[in-house]
């Protein structure tokens, strides 16, 4: 086994350059020996420095770890000082192992629940599981994946032959031949694995299941954190929990109703803001019809309105049989145009549109009867509706 199998705390080590590989852009170096872990099985890399260079990334090639660092390669033959990002290093472990408890957590709760893939690549980790589990048996293997926790069994590794394998439960069958290495929890969870782990189960506590969905191929995507970074999410809930609290002056116990009575508030207050909005875009699209002028066989009308106006004047225009509006904004750095024709006529507007866009640099599209587009050039507003106009059909 490599050092980082052997031990999964070591943090530091002796080694001697044995290859440089500067052929491209990227210094890759292999080691006499390493205890860096490279990306693998849904695992990470590690990080850290060897003497002076910082390891950025870690990879394996044909059995072999490459180390990718910063800087001009060192020399072959060098004798070099490893050292691993810790943190980094043990926050993978607590990871990998509340993974493995988890997952024999939910095979447990049933059978046809199997861990299909894994991502661990961040604090926020997946399992993707067959047999879709619900509310009640997602709870159920959490539990359960804590209870191991709390046993504070040992989490242990080896190595077995391929003809030893049949001596062993497997929790899966293992995706390599040869000299096989098994990880061991107690005489909960053993499985093939070459990840790094925690020495006892406790070490992954808390293990916090998040969210679940469903995905591609008809899995569940489980989401959980262990750990140190479950304990990080809780403190961050709790802060924002009490914040919130706080704000709006109600008790804990309460919070959810609050919130609910909240949305349904603000749900009544856009829906009378978008009723009074609507309201004022009929007055305005009244006195912008006296206004019109006919072209092409509808009246059309051609004004500059407010922003927080331009799309619902455009709906209440383009309903008005025999009438087409060419309005736009200003917001800002930015401005906007939508063109609108009601029913009783063909007249298209994207010539229309077209020629206002070449006035201020802008972009849009839509269909004959209904086009939006905005620019960069709110100056150039009163030009591009009468580029606009003139883009019309000749009576």
């Amino acid at each position: 086994m490599r050092p980082d199998q052997r031990d999964s705390y070591l943090q530091r080590f002796r080694s001697r350059v044995l290859e440089v590989d500067a052929a491209s852009d990227e210094v890759w170096v292999r080691l006499e020996e390493s205890a860096f872990y490279p990306s693998s099985g849904g695992q990470p890399h590690d990080t850290g420095r060897i003497d002076g260079w910082p390891v950025i990334d870690v990879a394996s090639r044909g059995g072999e770890v490459w180390h990718r660092l910063e800087g001009d390669p060192p020399a072959v033959g060098r004798e070099v000082t490893g050292v691993l990002d810790w943190e980094r290093r043990y926050r993978h472990m607590q990871r990998h192992s509340a993974q493995h408890l988890l997952s024999q957590a939910f095979v447990r709760v049933s059978p046809a629940f199997e861990t299909r893939s894994v991502s661990l690549r961040g604090p926020d980790c997946t399992l993707d599981l067959a047999g879709d589990p619900g509310d009640d048996e997602l709870r159920s293997a959490e539990h359960l994946a804590n209870t191991f926790g709390y046993a504070a069994l040992p989490v242990t590794s080896f190595e077995v032959t391929e003809a030893e394998l049949a001596d062993y439960a497997l929790r899966r069958p293992p995706k390599v031949r040869g000299r096989i290495r098994l990880v061991a929890m107690g005489d909960v969870e053993i499985a093939a694995c070459g990840g790094t782990h925690v020495a006892s189960t406790a070490e992954t506590l808390p293990i916090k299941l998040l969210t679940s969905e469903r995905v591609r191929g008809g899995l569940r995507r489980v989401t959980f954190r262990a750990g140190w970074e479950a304990f990080d999410d809780y403190r961050e809930r709790t802060r924002l929990t009490v914040e919130l609290v706080q704000r709006l002056s109600t008790p804990l116990d309460d919070l959810g109703g609050r919130v609910v009575r909240l949305q349904e508030e603000l749900a009544e207050a856009r829906a009378a803001q978008a009723e009074a909005r609507r309201r004022r875009a009929v007055d305005t699209a009244e006195e912008l019809l006296r206004a019109g002028r006919l072209r092409a066989g509808v009246r059309v009308v051609s004004a500059e309105v407010d922003d927080e106006l331009l799309d619902v004047l455009a709906e209440v225009l383009g309903e008005r049989s025999g009438v087409a509006a060419l309005l736009g904004s200003r917001d800002g750095e930015r401005v906007r145009l939508a063109f609108a024709r009601g029913p009783g006529g063909d007249l298209d507007l994207r010539p229309a549109l077209k020629a206002a866009l070449d006035e201020i640099d802008g972009r849009g599209g839509g269909r004959p009867e209904r086009v939006q587009g905005a620019g960069r050039r709110p100056e150039a507003l009163e030009r591009a509706l009468r580029a606009a106009w003139e883009a019309l059909p000749q009576p």
